[in-house]
């Protein structure tokens, strides 16, 4: 009923919208409130990587709101902080089953899930298009998920080999700085060093060469998505479209924040239920008898739920949108 009322709310406010930033606001804030009511009434079936989103959409949103409160706009305020409490309520209630369906997997990256792991960007940069690779490896698939699971588990302390922290193997390194990659072993290549950023590691390859390799991985990583746009937004490839813009978006690279991009994610989205999906017969699901899952591609692990909807894809999809919104208070 309060989601509800919340909704109802922002339709009143919509129609005395006018400037561009207000509309960015507006849309962004109804597409994410269906997507806070699917977690409200769908906790129990989101996995370890569909919760992700949901962690980082709380941070922008309380970011959004700090700039929000600056600018004296108590309306919209009100409208976040009451989707976040929503959000944070139906949050708590999902990681309860999450933990109990994959145990092994949430115990790895439950750090991820923490409100005090994800931080914000707060100035902004722009890809540089003469570091996109002029060709690319036959190596790139070999950063699969398996492997990038491994090493983020090494810098989070959780890899069950050891309880060091921060620990950056020559496989690793290997892995995260091959040149000519794409598609998602460039965006994981990305994630790695975002990880070891959050968790404040202390290597040089996340102290003095981050910006270095961000710089690398998010000029391609535009490269594949005006591709993806070019080609029409291939079903396929909307998940790892929106990856993107939230790993560069974070990192803050704000020609990631295209308009015309935030107006097509808002489209994908399920009118009904909040969600995003359009299932291919090629994507990775969790085994609904272990909770494990089939490792065919380097996808993050999907899990799919209601009418078509995918755990994976809403994440990247509301965090995307989370990150219109924050961005949109700085222009």
């Amino acid at each position: 009923m309060r989601l509800l009322l919340l909704l109802v709310s922002l339709s009143l406010f919509t129609s005395c919208t006018t400037h561009e930033e207000e509309i960015v606001v507006r849309n962004t804030i109804e597409a994410i409130g269906k997507a806070v009511g699917l977690l409200k009434s769908q906790y129990k079936e989101f996995n370890v990587d569909g919760l992700l989103g949901y962690t980082i959409l709380s941070e922008q949103i309380e970011g959004t709101l700090e700039r929000l409160d600056a600018k004296k706009n108590p309306y919209t305020s009100i409208l976040l902080r009451g989707l976040n409490i929503i959000l944070k309520e139906s949050f708590i209630n999902a990681t309860y089953y999450t933990k109990r369906r994959t145990p092994l997997y949430f115990a790895v990256f439950e750090e991820l899930l923490s409100d005090e792991f994800w931080t914000l960007p707060t100035s902004w940069l722009q890809t540089t298009p003469e570091l996109v690779y002029p060709e690319l490896s036959d190596e790139s698939s070999y950063f699969d998920e398996k492997s990038s699971d491994e090493c983020f588990s090494l810098l989070l302390g959780t890899s069950g080999k050891t309880k060091e922290t921060c620990l950056v193997t020559p496989f690793c390194l290997r892995r995260i700085t091959q040149e000519k990659c794409t598609d998602y072993a460039l965006s994981h290549q990305l994630l790695y060093l975002m990880i070891g950023k959050m968790k404040h590691c202390q290597d040089d390859l996340i102290v003095k060469e981050f910006d270095h390799y961000a710089n690398i991985f998010c000029a391609n990583m535009m490269k594949v998505n005006l591709d993806i746009e070019q080609s029409g937004y291939p079903v396929g490839r909307q998940d790892l479209f929106m990856e993107n813009i939230l790993l560069c978006g974070l990192c803050g690279y704000s020609d990631f924040y295209k308009l015309e991009w935030m107006n097509k994610i808002i489209s994908w989205q399920n009118p009904i239920f909040g969600c995003f999906g359009n299932i291919e017969s090629n994507d990775n699901f969790e085994n609904p008898y272990n909770g494990d899952a089939l490792r065919k591609r380097v996808k993050r692990m999907e899990r799919r739920f209601l009418d078509g909807c995918l755990s994976h894809k809403t994440s990247v999809a509301i965090a995307s949108l989370g990150g219109f919104l924050y961005f949109s208070t700085y222009e």
